[in-house]
């Protein structure tokens, strides 16, 4: 690339992270507001992914770095009910500030000087830790359980403020429904929690809604879909894959196949995004 494009593809860079950094900023100041208002802090994530994106174009890894561990934080706020203290605004304003300081940077010298970049990344990774730690502190674990009959597939999604208790008494609850526990697969240190459960025919949705949330958990959504695998033997797999909706294209996490006799769209939502405009859909 000739040095006149590569500084003007740098500019088109620091235009449009100049105003992502400004959306930032303004959604940083009231970070409890922001949280709670969906379109905003819808806002801050797309503004954290393109800068993302556009360093990761330009070969700017610290930048690119700092700003997709901005978007997870951010997609985990979103997500997860915790309220906004002073320790975790601070600490996401200092990763923030970091990344403003390496655009900044970018911006005077229409590049980066690799020595300046390892630095700051270094002292980002630092903060990065502190906030692993203390988010591990506060936030819940993110829960999905499939449950499984002979007719249907039940995906509750939702959290539970205790690990070990929800553990604990979730074998229980489903014990006394005459299931058993499957799959029981804990990920990123207790931030999020898979169940599989298998239970008689014709257990009623009510009935397991009841033992998940007796076990201790608070249930956000339900999907609910046909079990296709008693089909199985007009209908091989191969003639089962989802027809892929189109917000799904470039998705990393479309899968579209049958699993184990179950359609499955993606595991974040096994049947298909509910709106258009996925909030949750990460390109390739």
């Amino acid at each position: 690339m000739l040095p006149e494009q590569l500084q003007r593809i740098i500019g088109y860079f620091l235009e449009e992270a100049t105003e992502h950094i400004q959306i930032i900023a303004q959604g940083l100041q009231g970070l409890q507001n922001t949280v709670q208002a969906p379109q905003r802090i819808h806002q801050l994530i797309r503004a954290s992914h393109s800068i993302k994106g556009g360093a990761a174009m330009l070969g700017f890894s610290s930048i690119q770095r700092i700003a997709h561990r901005l978007e997870d934080y951010l997609k985990l706020l979103r997500e997860c009910p915790i309220a906004i203290d002073s320790r975790l605004q601070s600490l996401l304003t200092e990763v923030f500030n970091i990344l403003s300081a390496l655009v900044g940077k970018v911006s005077k010298g229409f590049g980066l000087n690799q020595e300046d970049a390892n630095q700051m990344l270094s002292l980002a990774e630092a903060v990065f830790d502190e906030l692993d730690a203390y988010l591990r502190v506060l936030i819940p674990t993110r829960l999905t359980v499939r449950a499984t009959t002979d007719e249907h597939i039940h995906v509750f999604s939702g959290y539970c403020t205790s690990l070990e208790e929800f553990s604990s008494a979730i074998a229980s609850h489903v014990g006394l429904l005459g299931g058993t526990i499957t799959r029981h697969e804990p990920e990123a240190e207790g931030i999020r929690l898979y169940i599989d459960i298998y239970l008689p025919p014709y257990s009623r949705i009510e009935n397991i809604r009841q033992a998940v949330e007796l076990s201790g958990a608070i249930i956000g959504t339900v999907q609910t879909q046909r079990d296709f695998s008693l089909l199985a033997a007009d209908y091989p797999v191969s003639q089962r894959a989802i027809v892929r909706p189109a917000i799904c294209n470039g998705c990393r996490y479309y899968y579209g196949r049958s699993d184990g006799g179950h359609l499955l769209n993606c595991t974040i939502h096994p049947g298909g995004p509910e709106t258009e405009d996925c909030r949750d859909r990460e390109p390739e």
